[in-house]
């Protein structure tokens, strides 16, 4: 949801102007319909770049069997272009005496997909924030995301989807089960995750 009622210093709306009205120059001149733009595109990156701050909560539990949240939305940028990828991410972890509520991944998700990324180091940024909490025997998260750098831009590869994954203790072993589970439960059984 957009907070149009976010404060932006004069300095940032007067330097997102001088920006804007230079790209857009035959395009911005004389028209009142772009007077508030400046202040939405830095309250736009503002959005898309600052965290909320949660509590990541823990319960204590003797189940042992795997976890598995999956189709969690999520909204990044680009740090090589600054433009939004955008896609779900699947998680998996098998609990080691604590397990977190189920929207602590949602929200999770959303924590660290703020700011500039590549999907690369986002996933693995992603793994390690909930290992760091977790503590599990093994966790995985799988991102697929379109990148507009590539599909509005560039190449312009409509629909291209990028997958990278990070697996964990007994996700990382490839002759154990927990991965290949996982990669079945999500429908990604027979590929390379």
């Amino acid at each position: 949801m957009c907070d149009e009622h976010k404060e932006v210093s004069p300095h940032l709306e007067e330097t997102a102007r001088e920006l804007l009205s230079n790209i857009f120059h035959p395009f911005w001149e004389g028209r009142k319909d772009v007077d508030k733009t400046p202040k939405r595109f830095v309250q736009m990156l503002q959005e898309l770049a600052m965290p909320k701050e949660f509590e990541f909560t823990t319960f204590e539990t003797e189940n042992d069997e795997m976890v598995i949240v999956q189709d969690i939305p999520f909204v990044s940028l680009c740090a090589h272009h600054i433009a939004p990828f955008m896609g779900k991410a699947h998680i998996a972890y098998v609990p080691n005496k604590v397990v977190a509520g189920l929207s602590k991944f949602v929200r999770a998700t959303e924590y660290m997909s703020k700011g500039l990324w590549s999907q690369e180091e986002l996933n693995v940024s992603l793994a390690n924030y909930l290992t760091d909490h977790l503590e599990p025997k093994g966790l995985a998260v799988i991102m697929q995301a379109e990148h507009t750098c590539m599909t509005i831009r560039g190449v312009r590869t409509h629909g291209s989807m990028t997958t990278t994954s990070t697996m964990l203790g007994c996700f990382a072993d490839h002759n154990k089960l927990a991965r290949q589970e996982f990669l079945s439960i999500i429908g990604l059984g027979g590929r390379n995750g």
